[in-house]
């Protein structure tokens, strides 16, 4: 990879967040990885176990690799300058990437688990273990709650 400088005029970011990067010029490597575990419930009570990323398939499963074949490829850049003149981005989140410039190889992986535990619904999520016992746990608690409140 031959190096060349990159040339931005006018960049507009509104926001960049969760392991994202943004690069003017160039890199070898880019890695970036998230894991979020998103919890929302009804009545917000949080046992200090949800947090175990083991407990939840999504965060253990092998990520497929790409099939590396060898390209013949020839490139002739005629000016040593990558120009841009103006960009606006609204956002940029969960291991994403605005590069302007050459780069040899980017990693990137977001791993997210979406929780929602409201009154009345049963969880719907393949994963069992750690998520039916807090789910357990909360439909007890919430028993508790409302016998409490009844007497």
């Amino acid at each position: 990879m031959l190096p060349r400088i990159s040339q931005v005029n006018h960049l507009t970011l509104n926001s960049l967040l969760s392991s994202s990067l943004c690069q003017i010029g160039d890199s070898t490597h880019i890695v970036l990885k998230t894991r979020v575990l998103a919890i929302k419930r009804e009545y917000p009570l949080f046992y200090g176990r949800e947090e175990d990323f083991n407990s939840y398939d999504v965060f253990n499963e092998p990520i497929p690799q790409p099939i590396n074949e060898f390209i013949n490829m020839q490139v002739n850049n005629t000016a040593p300058l990558i120009k841009v003149d103006r960009v606006t981005i609204r956002g940029c989140s969960f291991s994403s990437v605005i590069h302007v410039g050459s780069t040899c190889t980017i990693d990137a992986e977001a791993r997210i688990k979406h929780i929602r535990q409201l009154e009345g619904d049963t969880p719907q999520t393949p994963d069992i273990g750690l998520e039916k016992q807090l789910s357990t746990t909360a439909n007890e608690l919430q028993e508790t709650l409302q016998n409490d409140a009844t007497r």
